[in-house]
């Protein structure tokens, strides 16, 4: 019987140090939709080390019904997969670099808004939304000049759930998971610290519990884990705001959490008959990771479209090598087949 592997040595700097080493950071939505509400926390615990300058945005992803509106369940309306959208198409809007535009709450794209645009008055810093269509070269391209022009010192990856750590080996499979891993794979090349940071636990609905504690578990075996932070009251009435002005389906789960709405609940994701997920306490609770060690220890399938230049081309390697259906073709499927 071979021996157990020694834990690694918790080596690495949690987010709470790096935090107060650099006035200027970035946080960033990567699984598309609402994310960027999972920003508020993240943003005012930034704060809270120093941070006076912040970058919050999202990726050009969004969960469009065919009106234009964000999924919520209250419009009982079923979209079943994202719509990736060209953000440099969004009008008014300022380049940043090639790529990232800023944007206000004016901010559309053919009558559409993407939650960063509807929520720029209330974000804590400068609202920006990052395009996928250059694969993730062209996400690291435009995010690196945007931190290098603005000094920005650490960059905050939030996501909501449990896709991100996805590894293909899940009693289901992935099903909105390329997203963040386009995310991931350019985030993880980039010059300056890089935190990923878990919001409500579980609640997308992605993987079985037990699936992702022992995904997180290896990530923590690994040393990748580096702290984590609750939601505070103020966070939850922020949260609660913004989700009022932009529905979503998983983004209130977290605050709900906090305010002791646990156990099975469904949600309006994945088809007209919902998820049912469990909520736990810990939904109410931010981890912080470092992505380099999520990619070798979880994700892996992240590696692979590393040096992707398109989002066909990260949609063909995510179905062809990694044997999963990218979540970016199903709405272009059903409109061929209703053809």
């Amino acid at each position: 019987m071979s021996a157990p592997t020694e834990p690694a040595p918790l080596l690495r700097p949690s987010l709470a140090e790096l935090a107060a080493r650099t006035e200027r950071a970035m946080i960033i939505g990567i699984g598309g939709g609402g994310d960027v509400i999972q920003a508020l926390p993240v943003a005012r615990y930034l704060r809270l080390f120093g941070v006076r300058e912040l970058w919050i945005g999202g990726v050009g992803c969004s969960w469009w019904t065919p009106a234009g509106e964000p999924v919520s369940a209250e419009a009982g309306a079923c979209v079943i997969g994202p719509t990736v959208y060209d953000v440099e198409q969004l009008a008014p809007a300022e380049a940043w670099a090639p790529g990232i535009v800023g944007v206000s709450r004016a901010s559309s794209l053919a009558g559409r808004q993407p939650a960063e645009a509807v929520l720029a008055e209330v974000l804590p810093g400068h609202p920006f939304v990052a395009g996928l269509t250059g694969g993730a070269v062209g996400l690291r391209r435009g995010l690196s000049q945007v931190i290098a022009e603005r000094g920005i010192g650490l960059v905050v990856a939030v996501d909501i759930g449990s896709d991100s750590f996805h590894d293909g080996r899940e009693a289901s499979k992935a099903r909105t998971s390329l997203v963040d891993f386009i995310g991931l794979a350019a985030l993880t090349g980039l010059a300056v610290p890089v935190v990923y940071a878990l919001a409500g636990y579980g609640a997308d609905g992605e993987m079985q519990g037990e699936e992702l504690d022992e995904r997180v578990g290896r990530v923590m075996r690994a040393g990748g884990y580096l702290g984590a932070s609750g939601l505070t009251p103020a966070d939850v009435r922020e949260m609660e705001a913004a989700c009022a002005l932009y529905p979503d389906p998983v983004e209130p789960i977290s605050a709900r959490a906090a305010r002791g709405e646990l156990g099975l609940r469904n949600v309006a994701t994945h088809g007209p008959w919902g998820t049912v997920i469990r909520v736990t306490p810990l939904a109410a609770v931010v981890l912080h990771f470092d992505p380099g060690v999520m990619v070798a220890e979880a994700c892996r399938g992240v590696a692979a479209l590393r040096e992707t230049t398109s989002l066909a081309e990260a949609e063909r390697i995510f179905r062809d090598e990694l044997g999963e259906i990218p979540e970016t073709r199903l709405q272009p499927m059903i409109r061929f087949f209703q053809g």
